[in-house]
């Protein structure tokens, strides 16, 4: 019997091993400054202007509810290997969906989950009329895929009320909008 459990540990090493180093393959590097997109975004209310790497680009007072939208759309859609698209998105989250999101190394997983993998680098996308509701919006977004897939979600964002963030408009939640599947809010 004992050297059955020899046999069976060694077994599951080996396969821990084999899924380690696959995992370690397959995950996107940590960024690289100098390997990621410069993006430049005027505000039209005030006199702003950002010229900044992706990941670098935070939530300010000066940005509306559509830019901050536009933002995560135009990084999740030039996202690239050091998912300077994704640490984006993650910038720009609320402070409690940040304590339901966790980690910034658990939300890089969680955007490759089957139900938003579409939002990694897709073709195009439309967006519905913008909902400003008091210090809540809704944005309502179709995503199409390279292979001419669709898939809508709603943005929810809303508009800080304390803290460093006060004032500014971060993400509540992205809701993936699918009548086949539950929808998850991220």
């Amino acid at each position: 019997m004992k050297k059955q459990d020899n046999v069976f540990d060694k077994i599951m090493l080996a396969i821990g091993l084999l899924l380690l180093v696959l995992f370690w393959f397959n995950f996107p590097a940590i960024p690289n400054p100098d390997n990621l997109n410069y993006i430049t975004y005027t505000s039209s209310g005030a006199e702003s202007s950002y010229a900044s790497k992706w990941t670098y680009i935070k939530p300010d007072k000066a940005l509306s509810a559509e830019q901050v939208i536009n933002i995560q759309l135009r990084a999740l859609q030039q996202n690239d290997r050091a998912d300077s698209g994704v640490i984006t998105v993650f910038n720009f989250s609320s402070p409690l969906n940040r304590m339901h999101l966790g980690p910034l190394e658990h939300f890089r997983l969680m955007v490759r989950d089957p139900s938003y993998r579409p939002m990694l680098n897709f073709k195009s996308y439309k967006k519905g009329q913008l909902v400003i509701s008091g210090k809540t919006a809704y944005q309502l977004v179709v995503l199409e895929a390279h292979d001419g897939q669709q898939e809508a979600f709603m943005f929810i964002l809303a508009k800080q009320r304390k803290g460093a963030y006060k004032d500014c408009w971060m993400t509540e939640g992205i809701a993936r909008m699918d009548q086949t599947r539950d929808t998850k809010v991220i």
